[in-house]
């Protein structure tokens, strides 16, 4: 795919995922907007399933949006020093909770981790905004291809980890972080300053049963398909995780938060299994280069109803 040429009315994102049906509703929340947010391209990791399910499910809900024009690109497929990927069946064995899409075009040739280092590096510094919802292996295997990449971006979200609240995988570990801990401590070390969407602020943003239900009564083929994909597994984990971050590039002041010091347990001992991928904090800090800004804050209801009318303009 050629790079992008700079449009200054709007900025370049990039979305790294694992679709899932919360990273469904981050993807159509993006591409219900072209006007504001200039989607270059999507890149999968193997996560909530293995890779080769959530590049294909990326191409299909893209599709379904009417986004052909989305380049997708198949990923890491294992983590950094990890035996083997850690999935789950909590969003259903294809990922989506069972609905059926169409298959969508092909994958773009090549890989995710490229396709990033040829993107970043190829922009000018400052110009492309990462939202990252998936465990973080792309971003630390192209950071690791090409060092300093990753400071090159204008911004990086990442929904992943948690400071204060309890973990959802473990008891100290929230998915994203414990699926590779290595690659996230090793992408927080590399970046100047990200912002962290994690279990701390999405533990807020929850989807009540008459607002899953109100999708289906809306006109579009997408919102019904949220609605049903939602309905799969809310009883599970009823959070609109994934959308956060995207939802802060369309309205900022639905969240809040502060600077904190931050660092990735990789190895624990024994206890490994309980704390691997838990998100050590450091006293509260200015906004200086490796202190995150971690959110604690956000609108409930602004962000529901940003969620649903976005969702709702989708074919």
């Amino acid at each position: 795919m050629p790079l992008p040429t700079p449009d200054s009315a709007r900025p370049d994102v990039v979305i790294d995922c694992d679709p899932g049906i919360d990273d469904a509703l981050a993807l159509w929340l993006a591409a219900a907007v072209p006007q504001r947010l200039n989607l270059l391209g999507v890149t999968c990791v193997s996560g909530n399933r293995p890779v080769h399910t959530t590049a294909a499910n990326a191409r299909k809900l893209l599709d379904a949006a009417g986004r052909t024009d989305v380049p997708v690109y198949a990923g890491a497929a294992l983590p950094l020093a990890l035996p083997a990927a850690r999935c789950n069946l909590v969003h259903g064995e294809d990922g989506l909770g069972g609905v059926a899409f169409a298959p969508g075009r092909p994958l773009e040739d090549g890989h995710a981790v490229d396709y990033l280092v040829r993107l970043i590096s190829g922009s000018r510094p400052g110009r492309i905004t990462l939202v990252a919802v998936g465990p973080l292996t792309n971003l630390a295997l192209a950071e690791q291809r090409e060092p300093g990449l990753l400071r090159r971006l204008g911004r990086l979200l990442i929904m992943g980890g948690a400071v204060a609240h309890p973990g959802n995988v473990t008891p100290r570990a929230e998915f994203n972080f414990h699926a590779d801990p290595h690659a996230a401590a090793q992408v927080l070390a590399a970046t100047g300053h990200a912002e962290i969407y994690g279990l701390d602020v999405t533990s807020q943003a929850s989807m009540p049963a008459e607002w899953i239900e109100s999708l289906a009564r809306m006109d579009g083929a997408c919102a019904k398909a949220a609605s049903d994909m939602l309905r799969s597994y809310s009883h599970i984990d009823a959070l609109l995780h994934d959308a956060c971050p995207v939802a802060r590039l369309l309205e900022p002041g639905l969240f809040s938060g502060s600077h904190w010091a931050l660092d990735v347990v990789c190895e624990a001992g024994v206890d490994e299994g309980a704390v691997r991928g838990r998100l050590l904090d450091a006293a509260p800090a200015g906004p200086t280069p490796g202190v995150h800004h971690v959110m604690f804050q956000v609108d409930g209801p602004r962000l529901l109803a940003l969620v649903a009318d976005h969702i709702a303009t989708l074919p």
